[in-house]
């Protein structure tokens, strides 16, 4: 996935909707995250680039905190995003810490297949999600550089009952012209450790220089920290 700098919170003439609020409250509360104190794990993983392979081992204690053993650069870089990526996604945090930051509105009912829109007021990058059946169907944003939409196709139940994305793709918009920059199809799965799901398999396809990609991270043998 490409990576972006949020821009600042802005100031928002959306109004408060108490019912938007309610529905992405109850949404967070279904979505799997690692349990707070989490401290990482470290883990054998071997990444695979349309057939170029390397293994090694992996420490991962947060976003900003990946130590990838790794020598060959692409699959260094892969690998690194990614557990970035998912750290940031399944860390820890509250509502309050996330989407209930922002002033909360419903979009108009329009009968769409992933839900209706829920506008979050004043995080900056003019988001809006879709909710259906108490969890996130679809997440937009736009940057300067780039829009995007990240369409989830299909979730899993862990222990807790908690939902794990385990399918979607990812389309880069040019802001201006709304055409498709690039697309990205996700897959993955996860393994139980202690209370903490953690990255078992990611495989990646998208297209590079007139060229289907598939790059694959299969991480073993984790250890909690």
């Amino acid at each position: 996935m490409a990576t972006y700098t949020k821009e600042k919170d802005v100031e928002s003439t959306v109004e408060e909707d108490p019912q938007a609020r309610s529905a992405m409250e109850e949404v967070f509360g279904n979505t799997a995250r690692w349990p707070q104190g989490f401290k990482g794990f470290t883990a054998d993983i071997t990444v695979n680039r349309n057939g170029q392979t390397e293994t090694g081992s992996v420490t991962v204690k947060g976003p900003q905190e990946i130590e990838v053993s790794l020598q060959e650069e692409k699959l260094k870089k892969f690998a690194s995003e990614n557990l970035s990526s998912i750290a940031g996604h399944r860390g820890f945090r509250t509502f309050a810490e996330s989407d209930g930051k922002y002033k909360l509105n419903f979009g108009d009912e329009d009968n769409h297949p992933l839900g209706r829109r829920v506008y979050m007021g004043g995080d900056g990058m003019s988001s809006f999600y879709r909710i259906k059946e108490g969890r996130i169907r679809q997440i937009n944003r736009k940057t300067p550089r780039f829009s995007f939409s990240i369409n989830i196709e299909d979730s899993v139940k862990n222990a807790d009952g908690k939902f794990l994305t385990r399918e979607y793709t990812v389309f880069y918009m040019n802001p201006e012209t709304k055409k498709i920059n690039d697309a990205e199809k996700y897959t993955d799965l996860y393994t139980r450790v202690g209370e903490a799901d953690l990255p078992q398999c990611r495989r990646v396809i998208n297209c590079e220089d007139g060229e289907v990609v598939v790059n694959e991270m299969t991480l073993a043998n984790h250890k909690l920290l």
